[in-house]
């Protein structure tokens, strides 16, 4: 059966509760829901709202705007800057084994110059990404999406699912697109800016998953489950 996603940004108490609707009759628990009709790149969020509600492992509030940029020299910028973000997390993965819990955990060793971690739209307009986690020891532009916290409840309101960590839904959709899903993520730019888990920086719209659904991969297919 169709299902019909929106993400819509109501202000409420100095915050954003994103809501998922949908025209479905309910799934079994543990069952995949039904393929949705895919939305168009450019429609999926509407910014209504002044600022949005997360949680973080030092709980936080993230009262930026969504309001990206699409000048193409401050897009080039912040692509420099993934791109040093990843030699810094592929240094600190040669030596712990594994990505790190957030992207303060590589300052002061592996990432010396903390500039590195601020967009040249946060230079610009003093915001940083909207609609996910904010670091909670460092100040960042940029949304590391491979924190082993509980997906925040912002973000579930768009992907219902059982409870799990940042990180085990990361992995879990690795099934579907291997090491093209994004560790950092940059929601200033228009498109938005990834860098994947295998290094590579990439353009997408905001759900990045677009760029991978196709006849037999629906966007539902990355929830949760």
């Amino acid at each position: 059966m169709k299902m019909r996603i929106k993400l819509l940004l109501p202000i409420a108490r100095g915050g954003i509760c994103v809501l998922a609707s949908a025209q479905e009759s309910k799934p079994e628990s543990g069952q995949p829901v039904p393929a949705a009709k895919t939305p168009q790149p450019g429609s999926i969020v509407r910014a209504e709202a002044q600022s949005i509600a997360v949680i973080t492992a030092s709980p936080a509030v993230n009262t930026n705007d969504y309001k990206p940029s699409t000048d193409r020299d401050e897009a080039a910028v912040c692509t420099k800057n993934l791109e040093k973000i990843n030699a810094a997390i592929e240094a600190y993965r040669k030596d712990k084994g594994d990505v790190p819990n957030w992207l303060s955990d590589l300052v002061p060793k592996y990432l010396g110059d903390t500039n590195v971690l601020i967009c040249a739209v946060t230079t610009r307009t003093g915001l940083q990404s909207a609609f996910g986690a904010l670091d909670p020891k460092i100040h960042s532009s940029y949304l590391y999406e491979f924190t082993p916290m509980d997906i925040p409840e912002v973000v579930k309101g768009a992907w219902p699912g059982p409870k799990m960590t940042m990180r085990q839904w990361k992995r879990q959709q690795m099934k579907l697109a291997g090491s093209e899903v994004p560790l950092v993520r940059c929601l200033l730019h228009e498109p938005a800016l990834n860098l994947s888990v295998g290094g590579k920086v990439y353009e997408s719209p905001v759900y990045w998953e677009l760029n991978f659904t196709n006849l037999t991969t629906k966007l539902e297919d990355f929830s949760p489950h």
